[in-house]
């Protein structure tokens, strides 16, 4: 119930997204981040690199709206997508999974991906750790492959500040969501 309650008020929120001058579209560019809430195809290519099976790669994975399996761990949309729709853009192609322009947005969310490195986990010794969490696909990760694209979208502080100043920044996880833009200007 809590996850519905959260899905709606992300809804609602989105829907003020556009509100402003119905021409000019207030984002031109969705950046995501996260783990299997907002994956919209990385988690079966990190799981091919560690010769993992993932289930997401066949059916019933994708098949009510795709029609197929899409990398979604689930059998549709996900709130990134509604995002997409919701201001005109494309959805949010995986970082990982596609070769092409990543100037309308990157999706660097994976499936079982953590705040915190996996090393945190190992470190510690908790139990369990090496098999829960096989991957070091987290936050910090995820931000490193960002950092790794930056300079193909902009070159110099200045077109940085304006490219992402477009930009809607998003982060979801099975506890929380978080939605946010760097932008000054009212939309």
């Amino acid at each position: 119930m809590h996850k519905l309650v959260c899905a709606a008020f992300l809804l609602l929120l989105v829907s003020s997204f556009t509100a402003g001058d119905p021409g000019v579209p207030c984002y031109q560019s969705i950046f995501s981040f996260g783990d299997s809430f907002g994956d919209t195809g990385n988690n079966p290519v990190v799981f091919q690199w560690y010769s993992i099976f993932d289930p997401v790669t066949r059916p019933p994975y994708g098949n009510t709206f795709f029609g197929r399996p899409t990398g979604r761990n689930g059998d549709g949309r996900l709130i990134i997508d509604f995002i997409a729709e919701k201001l005109g853009l494309p959805y949010v192609p995986p970082t990982l999974a596609h070769n092409g322009s990543f100037r309308q947005g990157a999706n660097f969310a994976v499936g079982a991906a953590t705040a915190v490195d996996a090393g945190f986990f190992h470190e510690r010794g908790i139990p369990g750790a090496p098999s829960q969490f096989p991957l070091n696909t987290s936050l910090g990760v995820q931000l490193e492959w960002f950092e790794s694209m930056k300079p193909s979208l902009c070159r110099t502080a200045r077109e940085c500040e304006e490219f992402f100043g477009k930009s809607l920044f998003f982060v979801a996880s099975s506890e929380s969501t978080t939605i946010t833009s760097f932008s000054r200007r009212k939309c």
